[in-house]
């Protein structure tokens, strides 16, 4: 006989294949509802709600702890870029504006030995 030997990995694809264009094909009838449109805008209405609770929560909660909130630590991140920009402008008016070395060089304390007659 001229029969191909079973292959299960080529079978396996088969199936996978046919379950995914039947899955494709059934989400998209499913998708192009207008029930399924009522239900992502609900959906999407209860997520920006649950955002919206959960946000003014942990802005209760970290304000009992007398902490920062994210959008306090933005603020505060903005007025610290403005004044540093406020600074580096003072400096370079006060010809102060030049880069310093980031470090100071190390000292050259070893001297160099004597050439003598005698090594050569």
């Amino acid at each position: 006989m001229a029969d191909k030997p079973f292959n299960p990995v080529q079978a396996w694809q088969e199936v996978v294949q046919r379950w995914e264009h039947e899955l494709n094909a059934w989400s998209g009838q499913f998708t192009k509802s207008e029930e399924f449109s009522a239900m992502i805008g609900q959906a999407t209405k209860a997520t920006v709600y649950a955002q919206k609770a959960m946000a003014e929560h942990t802005e209760t909660v970290l304000r009992s702890l007398n902490l920062p909130s994210k959008s306090q630590i933005e603020e505060l991140s903005e007025r610290l870029a403005v004044i540093e920009d406020h600074i580096a402008q003072i400096k370079l008016q006060l010809g102060d504006g030049a880069p310093k070395p980031s470090g100071t060089e190390p000292r050259r304390t070893r001297t160099p030995k004597a050439s003598s007659a005698s090594d050569e």
